[in-house]
């Protein structure tokens, strides 16, 4: 199907040969009204102060707007300082932070309210995702969100929500963001053939030990 035929209120985003980009509609999501649902699986300070202006003007325009993300606050897919931001915005408790506990490789972006838009593919809110990867996302816009096509992400939204707990401040210190990262990497291996993590599994630790401190460091500058 050719973009002439395309059905209406569907949009392929990608980096480079698509006419709008990821980072594009990622801001335009922000320039309705509504909540705004997230969930990256890396979220990078740098991806993040990208579409601040964005997530300002939505919040300021209306206090009926609200923000929700579900993040992973590993040391190695989020950046504590996107949330000291935010909360250092919220004055009217419209900004709501969430932590999955299981390993977080999801990308959904969904805004409801009126002409209610989803985003969903590979692209994470980095800006190696929005300027370099080669990334594939689809927008779904609907008159209403009971309309199956975005029902059915929002409604999974909505249940990881539910399952997710609120981020606290102590997720973010460095020693328990470390940790974070060495308990996801302990639960893939565990689906992993024996051998190879045992070929793997001394290196990667003593990585892990020698750079936890560096690596935590640098994340949050990105």
């Amino acid at each position: 199907m050719s973009r002439t035929e395309e059905e209406p209120g569907v949009r392929l985003l990608d980096t480079d040969s698509s006419d709008v980009r990821f980072k594009d509609a990622l801001s335009e999501l922000f320039a309705g009204d509504g909540t705004v649902y997230i969930v990256s699986g890396y979220f990078t300070y740098q991806g993040y102060r990208a579409i601040r202006d964005d997530i300002v003007s939505f919040l300021e325009r209306s206090h009926e707007n609200e923000l929700v993300a579900v993040v992973s606050p590993a040391s190695d897919q989020f950046s504590p300082r996107i949330a000291y931001d935010l909360w250092g915005m919220d004055d009217n408790d419209q900004v709501r932070l969430y932590k999955q506990p299981r390993g977080l490789h999801a990308k959904l972006y969904i805004r409801d309210g009126p002409e209610p838009t989803c985003i969903l593919g590979s692209a994470n809110i980095t800006q190696i995702a929005f300027k370099y990867n080669t990334e594939i996302n689809v927008q779904i816009t609907r008159d209403t969100i009971d309309h199956p096509d975005v029902r059915q992400f929002r409604d999974w939204m909505v249940e990881l929500v539910e399952s997710s707990e609120p981020l606290r401040r102590r997720d973010l210190f460095a020693p328990f963001q470390v940790g974070g990262s060495v308990i996801n990497w302990s639960n893939k291996a565990r689906h992993l053939p024996r051998r190879n993590v045992a070929l793997r599994a001394v290196p990667v630790i003593i990585i892990l030990i020698f750079f936890s401190g560096m690596f935590s460091w640098l994340f949050s500058l990105i």
